[in-house]
């Protein structure tokens, strides 16, 4: 295994060994956030950026040298400034595709949730803007992002895991 990172960024990028070619792949996460008091999940309303414009929850790229679970929490302290603790892992969300450099690429991004969480939320930042919303209304929302509808799936926990092939077909494990 080679590793290589992503230009300008922290992020590690893992080259493979695969059949003669090289597959990148790029570890991610996200978590939904839940305030059991008041009945609401955190809302992200993310900001055009690389096809993830939209509604979603935090997350982002697992660093160099960090784990996945440092991760989340790393990535949810600096999207919302909350410190969220005892993430659960739920599920895992995969994206095959030929990326632009023309290179077959895999994102394996880790599906976590938490009720445990604390300190001022920041409202408004470089991702977007954040809000509480009723889990419920939420779903129905149309301004989602591209992905949220099949990954509320996993949160739901109707699968498992879900996989996108180069081609966009969709297969969901239980």
């Amino acid at each position: 295994m080679k590793e290589n990172k992503f230009k300008g960024s922290k992020e590690t990028c893992f080259l493979f060994l695969w059949i003669g070619e090289i597959m990148k792949i790029r570890l991610m996460n996200m978590v939904k956030i839940y305030d059991e008091k008041n009945k609401k999940v955190l809302v992200l309303d993310k900001k055009k950026k690389f096809g993830w414009e939209g509604l979603t929850f935090p997350g982002g790229k697992v660093e160099e040298n960090e784990s996945f679970e440092n991760s989340v929490i790393r990535e949810a302290k600096e999207e919302t400034n909350l410190d969220i603790k005892n993430p659960e892992l739920i599920g895992i969300i995969t994206w095959t595709f030929t990326n632009d450099e023309g290179e077959f690429q895999k994102d394996v991004g880790l599906l976590y949730q938490t009720k445990d969480f604390s300190g001022k939320l920041i409202e408004d930042n470089r991702e977007g803007k954040l809000f509480w919303k009723d889990y419920e209304e939420f779903k129905k929302m149309e301004k989602m992002s591209e992905s949220m509808p099949e990954i509320l799936k996993i949160y739901d926990e109707k699968y498992r895991e879900i996989y996108w092939d180069v081609d966009k077909n969709i297969k969901k494990f239980h």
